[in-house]
């Protein structure tokens, strides 16, 4: 009987050294897996932090584009008022009627008079005026004149501005305001 345990000792050897040897690998395979376990969650916190940095970065791109997109909006509507406005300034300036004066000699006791002359072709009495110049003749130009009387202003402005070269001259009119300015 001893004989046969003895005999049969390596076997028992072999089965408890093969036995180690799993445990060990069991252990080692535990201990690897572990490893790969906190490996894999490290790296989903890594992607997880990666990913919410991501999209606070693409909300505040959409932000910073709809601001961009509102301000294109808010400039091109101020572009168009501006546009608005330089028309309008345009027209009123156009529609402004300047005076001119006629005659700085005054006498004392005279009297400002404005005159509205005009002359519907003045480009064929000057060819190489300016347009802005032939319109404002055609729309025709105030002028102030100093006289005695209104019969003496439409003299005066009728001698200087003469039908026949095909001037028109209103009736006058006296001025309002301060004449001194002038």
């Amino acid at each position: 009987m001893l004989s046969a345990l003895f005999a049969s000792l390596p076997i028992w050897f072999g089965i408890l050294g093969g036995g180690v040897v799993a445990l060990q690998m069991v252990a080692h395979t535990r201990k690897r897996l572990r490893r790969a376990h906190k490996m894999h969650q490290g790296q989903q916190t890594r992607v997880a932090s990666v990913s919410r940095a991501t999209r606070e970065q693409a909300g505040t791109t959409l932000s910073l584009r709809r601001e961009e997109r509102q301000m294109r909006q808010e400039l091109e509507r101020l572009n168009h008022a501006i546009e608005q406005g330089e028309q309008q300034a345009e027209r009123e300036r156009m529609g402004e009627s300047q005076i001119y004066v006629f005659d700085e000699r005054k006498n004392m006791g005279d009297t400002a008079f404005v005159f509205q002359i005009s002359h519907p072709d003045f480009n064929a009495l000057a060819r190489n005026a300016p347009d802005e110049v032939i319109q404002s003749w055609k729309a025709g130009r105030r002028y102030m004149v100093w006289a005695a009387s209104e019969k003496m202003a439409t003299a005066k402005a009728s001698m200087r501005f003469n039908q026949d070269k095909g001037y028109r001259v209103s009736a006058p009119s006296p001025f309002e305001g301060d004449p001194e300015a002038f």
